[in-house]
């Protein structure tokens, strides 16, 4: 056995897939048309608590046997890159260079990194500099795309609109010279209404903007109190009390239909993300149906990556990125 190999048999097993195969004959991965990339938010729970370190991402990536990888900005903005708690030029260069190597080492392809971290985008934005900064780190790692969210007032959807067509806007131009596109999620409040993300995206006249369509993220509003409680569970998990496990919709109060959601999202998509909720005992997810998710973005004649995004509460990360991984690549026909 390769010693690369060997050494990444025993990081796996030590984040409890000693008893997982990560081969699974039920899988007929050769008649699934997209490539896979792991989205690093199905990681975060075990970054939280300490028990996998982010610079491992391609590592883990790889022994689950995904191609790409969608960066969690998020995870790498800590120690790493803070000098006088700003992120320093030189921590960003050093951050490129090293994720880089190991992406290269593991065969694996930079996607995207996911922008969580910045000026609220739905609302008036003066600086613009925390975005330039991982756009430029998106370049210098050759993504494709940075993923932004669009926040804002809750009541006013002329503000919101406006403010982010602006930002958005002002985002492309910077980053089309680089060849970087910007890509908005359905994320929650006005962005998770499908016909108001779209009626943006349409009115942002460069041709590097985009959609990252998330089965999953379709709450226009929650209980805020409910919302609180379950916030808890990205990074603590969840016990499960019922057959029916916790989700983040659990709090949602409002809901704009997922499957028109995506549809609509998908005539700008540049990615999309297969998020998973949690399973029933046949291995579905319990509020997304994946056989009608897929056949929408075969309709729409999309062939770059799928994102798996795994945030099952009462399981194992690992696990869970497993079981979206097999639900996934057998829901597709």
């Amino acid at each position: 056995m390769k010693r690369r190999k060997f050494i990444n048999n025993i990081f796996i097993s030590s984040l409890g897939l000693s008893s997982i195969s990560l081969t699974n004959p039920y899988l007929k991965s050769t008649d699934f048309p997209y490539k896979l990339s792991l989205a690093q938010f199905s990681l975060f729970r075990l970054e939280m608590m300490r028990q996998s370190d982010p610079m491992d991402f391609a590592k883990i990536s790889s022994e689950l046997g995904f191609q790409g990888l969608e960066y969690l900005q998020m995870s790498y903005t800590g120690g790493l890159l803070r000098e006088k708690k700003e992120t320093s030029l030189s921590g960003m260069k050093k951050l490129a260079k090293d994720l880089n190597t190991r992406a290269n080492d593991y065969n694996q392809k930079n996607i995207l990194i996911m922008i969580d971290i910045g000026p609220d985008l739905g609302a008036e934005v003066e600086n613009y500099d925390d975005y330039h900064k991982w756009i430029d780190c998106a370049r210098e790692m050759e993504c494709h795309s940075v993923r932004v969210n669009l926040r804002g007032s809750d009541d006013n959807l002329s503000e919101w609109s406006e403010n982010s067509i602006n930002n958005l806007s002002k985002l492309c131009e910077y980053a089309k010279p680089s060849g970087i596109n910007i890509l908005v999620e359905n994320h929650g409040e006005f962005s998770s209404n499908a016909d108001y993300l779209v009626n943006v995206i349409e009115n942002v006249n460069y041709s590097n903007i985009g959609t990252l369509p998330d089965f999953g993220n379709f709450c226009v509003k929650h209980d805020e109190k409910k919302l609180a409680d379950t916030y808890k569970f990205f990074s603590q998990g969840a016990e499960k009390t019922s057959d029916r496990p916790p989700t983040l919709y659990d709090s949602c109060v409002k809901r704009f239909d997922m499957y028109d959601g995506v549809a609509k999202l998908m005539k700008y998509a540049k990615g999309v993300s297969a998020k998973t909720h949690g399973f029933d005992s046949e291995g579905n997810d319990i509020d997304i149906d994946y056989k009608k998710m897929l056949q929408i973005v075969k309709n729409s004649g999309y062939s770059g990556f799928i994102g798996v995004e795994a945030q099952a509460f009462t399981m194992d990360p690992i696990e869970a990125i497993h079981a979206s991984k097999k639900l996934l690549l057998n829901s597709y026909s």
